[in-house]
């Protein structure tokens, strides 16, 4: 019996040198494996190539490469609102990434302003970006970074220039806090920070207004009002049609 036990001891010993000789060596492995692959995930305006380049892992291993420390430097970045990372055996780094939204260039300022307000040097691919041409009062000005930044990016990349534009009659100020759309289809779009959220459905109201028409007519829409009536006038004619009217040939 005592022999036995000896061998079962002296087995299980064995065993237990085994199992602490391959855990050591895949801990080796995994400290000494350099990364294979990095993958980014949820950025568009930083690219990949950008990104890779900025981190510089290349002599780092899987297990070394710091969660923490990649996360705060990516952070670092204007244009960077959150990181996820995941890391696999294998030798293969997943990176997701959440952007601040670009909203639209300042060409006062010669700055690309993100949803957050911050306010980014045009040194990355911002094509396609509305260009905000005149100065605003600062405090209508951030209200309108604001509302602006609830503005779907499909929509908001049909705009090409923002102008401050306050409605007035009789040299009096009425609507301090309007604004005019220039849109790259031709179209002037009037909106104030109020109605802002309006303009989400600016290709549903045009599109009614063109089937009214019958013709792709190009003009002037009024969304600074309260009512639900959207105002389309044809600016050469200045002639005003309610949405949903006949309107004018």
């Amino acid at each position: 019996m005592k022999k036995k036990r000896k061998k079962l001891k002296f087995r299980a010993l064995i065993l237990i040198i085994f199992i602490l000789f391959l855990a050591s060596l895949f801990i080796y492995y995994l400290w000494t494996t350099p990364i294979k692959e990095i993958e980014i995930k949820g950025n568009h305006y930083l690219k990949d190539n950008y990104i890779i380049t900025y981190l510089d892992l290349n002599k780092e291993s899987v297990l070394r490469a710091s969660r923490s420390k990649i996360k705060k430097k990516l952070l670092a970045l204007d244009l960077v609102n959150s990181v996820k990372i995941h890391k696999n055996y294998f030798g293969k780094i997943t990176i997701i990434i959440e952007e601040d939204e670009p909203l639209f260039y300042n060409l006062s300022k010669k700055k690309v302003v993100l949803s957050n307000n911050k306010e980014v040097d045009y040194s990355i691919d911002f094509l396609g970006l509305p260009v905000l041409i005149n100065f605003v009062p600062l405090d209508i000005y951030n209200e309108f970074v604001q509302k602006l930044s609830t503005i779907s990016n499909d929509v908001l990349s049909l705009v090409s220039e923002i102008e401050y534009s306050p409605s007035m009659i009789n040299d009096k100020v009425i609507d301090d806090k309007r604004f005019l759309f220039r849109m790259n289809d031709g179209n002037t779009v009037y909106i104030n920070t109020i109605n802002i959220e309006k303009f989400n459905n600016y290709l549903e109201i045009y599109e009614v207004i063109v089937n009214k028409n019958g013709k792709d007519i190009k003009g002037c829409l009024y969304l600074d009002s309260n009512s639900e009536n959207n105002h389309f006038n044809n600016c050469e004619e200045n002639i005003v049609m309610p949405e949903g009217s006949e309107g004018s040939e």
